[in-house]
């Protein structure tokens, strides 16, 4: 009991330090301009995944901007392809709407859906407990599935399956990518990026040409035909160029690579949390505090926009907009102070 006796004040101080302690903001030395909303949502976004979001409404955005087409209530956007569109529910079901929201495919699963991609009529799906599926939506049959090892927690960014001419790549919760050969419904190859049992999902995954690039968390991975490379970070976001990689860290620090991940510079803002990125002539990055920060490719220069608010909630980017809450605008269209 006597060591009880000292242990409570020491508890009771760290209890309070803890409480104490703020969350260092980002401050920029000089502002370029600011933006205005250009425009209003019919409803507020409640959901985003790396390929869209879904509004309250019903209603979804794409990367081709907002769509007429509406999910069932208690139902989320996943991804689209050939005016297909999946979401999914709480509840472990599927569907697959057309461009009038009418159901033409549904199914139950064991395991809440994490993340799905559409080819013609076959379905690629990554469920919440660590196994993958192949289906043919047509025929409602397996052509391929695959349980991994228990995930005992992953982050919110998942990245989809991707399908190639001839192949499909699964990004697993335990930061594995299976390649699976399509034409014979069989495992080729599987790669680890960063396999652990907590947040070590991949949250990214994209192929340019021959190159293949995909991170968790922790790890930044490139492959082609010939090698592999890696690169450790703490990772909050990743954009391939044609030869060149740029990775946007947790710590506000964007770092420029070479296709095989080989450092060429980079470039840190203080206290900076990165919540979006796209990238066109320019690279954007929307930034926690309300602020957006345009740079060059190549991390020679760079400017600094005040957004209309700080980013508290959900955000999705196109190539040319930004949705927060139900607004919307171009980041074409700074406005110079």
């Amino acid at each position: 009991m006597r060591y009880i006796k000292y242990l409570l004040p020491i508890l009771a101080l760290l209890i309070l330090t803890g409480c104490g302690t703020k969350r260092q903001n980002f401050e920029p030395t000089s502002l370029s301009g600011e933006l205005d909303y250009d425009g209003s949502l019919p409803s507020t976004i409640v959901d985003v995944v790396r390929n869209g979001a879904t509004l309250e409404n019903g209603q979804i955005i794409t990367k081709d901007g907002l769509q007429n087409v509406k999910v069932p209530e208690g139902y989320t956007f996943l991804g689209a392809s050939n005016e297909k569109y999946i979401a999914t529910s709480k509840c472990s079901d599927l569907i697959i709407i057309d461009n009038n929201s009418k159901v033409v495919y549904e199914k139950k699963f064991d395991s809440v859906v994490a993340s799905a991609s559409l080819k013609n009529d076959m379905l690629a799906i990554v469920l919440g407990s660590n196994k993958v599926l192949l289906i043919d939506t047509k025929k409602d049959t397996i052509l391929y599935e695959k349980s991994g090892d228990k995930v005992y927690a992953h982050d919110s960014k998942i990245a989809a399956p991707y399908f190639l001419t001839s192949l499909l790549i699964f990004p697993t919760l335990d930061g594995k990518l299976l390649i699976v050969d399509l034409k014979k419904n069989k495992l080729l190859r599987d790669v680890v990026v960063k396999s652990e049992r907590f947040f070590s999902n991949v949250i990214y995954l994209d192929v340019l040409g021959d190159r293949l690039v995909a991170a968790t968390k922790q790890r930044v991975v490139s492959i082609n035909p010939k090698s592999m490379a890696f690169l450790d970070e703490e990772v909050k976001d990743v954009i391939i160029l044609k030869d060149r990689v740029l990775v946007f860290t947790k710590d506000g620090r964007i770092i420029l690579t070479d296709s095989d991940l080989k450092v060429i510079k980079s470039k840190k803002f203080k206290f900076a949390s990165f919540v979006g990125t796209i990238h066109g002539e320019f690279v954007y990055i929307i930034e926690r505090g309300g602020y957006m920060i345009a740079t060059d490719l190549s991390l020679i220069s760079s400017n600094v926009y005040e957004l209309p608010d700080e980013i508290e909630s959900f955000v999705f980017t196109t190539d040319d907009k930004l949705f927060y809450k139900d607004n919307y605008f171009k980041l074409s269209k700074p406005r110079t102070k």
